[in-house]
């Protein structure tokens, strides 16, 4: 059977708004508000955070894992390779979706 994984890149590194990922919206983390959205999505089987390995990222990546969804870390500055460590994670999907983690 076809299958969709979503893979959700999201850092705590913004030069623009640091800390964005777990900016509070509404009494809740913007990277919440993403993945209960995407878990409503009935084509998406799958949901996966793409994130860095760098210090910053260790709450984002917590709080993630913490709502059960899955957790890759990979290389801080090149998101490419974070984002293929994430669909290589995945046993097998037929569709990857690319969601950024600061729009909910």
């Amino acid at each position: 059977m076809p299958s969709t994984v979503a893979i959700v890149q999201a850092r705590m590194g913004s030069r623009r708004l640091p800390g964005k990922s777990l900016a509070d919206l509404g009494g809740i983390p913007v990277i919440e508000w993403v993945l209960r959205r995407l878990r409503t999505a009935a084509s998406v089987d799958e949901i996966v955070l793409a994130t860095s390995t760098l210090e910053e990222d260790d709450e984002l990546a917590q709080v993630v894992a913490s709502h059960g969804t899955s957790v890759v870390r990979g290389h801080p500055t090149d998101v490419l390779d974070r984002f293929v460590a994430a669909v290589d994670s995945v046993a097998s999907a037929d569709t990857v979706v690319r969601v950024t983690g600061d729009c909910p």
